[in-house]
């Protein structure tokens, strides 16, 4: 990969232009949110809607069934949080501090992917991809596509703290990477997943103003398991494309009450070490902490903003 885009930039710079071009006018469907967080369910629903994600029988977690283009993913996402002009506090994929190398090898590798899926037979009302370790690489994404369309899926930081992603496993390369950034390697497990869980939120957030409001819409894991045709009729109509009886059939389905606030079986010590370390993000997003428990909020946002 590197070796060809090093070589079209002296032979076939014409064919970059061109290319970068092409996924200009593109307006992918975009599934962002920390893995976890029911980004599965989110994306088998939006293909119901008609839209090719690439995800396959053979990938049940919804993924974007092609292995080069996450590894690209991951190879740019682990770069950037080893960018010099970075601290643990600042995004590493800052607009000012995109590397052209970089975005050019993700545009080497979604010009691919959007080859394929836009002439699949799923492709009826569009194509895009969910993988949540695009959630890391926010900027290169929206300066390929700058009309892209973003859905936003959050869940409460305090559940994913008490489960296990390779963005907060050290033994990967990329949770290493990122654990790294935020002086968190030597951390219990809990703590490492909540502080990845609030990285990766946070820095969404930040960098989501940049995008028109036109092109993204929030929602989270509790409504859409509380009224999920409700709020899935919300997506389609930001879609702007019919809520089909398909994605009805599956919405009613498999999302399940029962697994909001998973993270109130866990220990009682270990969630106030959670919420000591994120209870501002989880109060900023509507979340009550656990000494609070009657101003949780729903946290439905029909105007698209948290």
């Amino acid at each position: 990969m590197n070796a060809l885009v090093f070589a079209e930039r002296i032979i076939r710079p014409g064919a970059i232009r061109s290319r970068s071009e092409a996924l200009a006018a593109q307006e992918p469907l975009v599934i962002m949110g920390r893995g976890k967080s029911g980004t599965r369910l989110l994306a088998w629903a939006c293909q119901e809607l008609g839209f090719a994600l690439g995800a396959t029988d053979r990938l049940q977690t919804g993924d974007l069934d092609d292995r080069r283009f996450l590894r690209v993913v991951k190879w740019i996402a682990r770069r950037n949080f080893s960018h010099p002009n970075s601290d643990r506090n600042s995004h590493p994929n800052s607009p000012a501090g995109l590397r052209r190398f970089d975005v050019l090898c993700f545009q080497r590798e979604v010009h691919r992917v959007w080859q394929r899926l836009s002439q699949s037979a799923e492709a009826r009302q569009g194509w895009g991809w969910k993988w949540p370790e695009t959630y890391l690489i926010l900027p290169y994404v929206h300066a390929t596509f700058p009309r892209a369309r973003f859905v936003h899926l959050v869940r409460d930081g305090r559940d994913l703290a008490f489960k296990r992603h390779l963005t907060d496993d050290p033994r990967r390369a990329l949770g290493k990477a990122l654990l790294t950034r935020l002086g968190a390697r030597d951390q219990p497990h809990h703590l490492q997943a909540a502080r990845s869980w609030q990285f990766q939120v946070e820095q969404y957030r930040a960098y989501a103003e940049r995008i028109p409001p036109a092109q993204r819409i929030e929602t989270t894991y509790e409504t859409l398991c509380r009224d999920a045709e409700g709020e899935m009729a919300r997506i389609a109509d930001f879609l702007q494309v019919p809520f089909s009886e398909a994605c009805r059939n599956y919405v009613s389905t498999h999302f399940d009450k029962s697994l909001i606030g998973a993270w109130r079986a866990e220990d009682a010590t270990r969630v106030a070490e959670v919420e000591a370390v994120i209870g501002d993000t989880l109060t900023a997003l509507g979340y009550a902490l656990a000494a609070h428990p009657a101003a949780e909020s729903t946290r439905r946002a029909p105007d698209g903003n948290l």
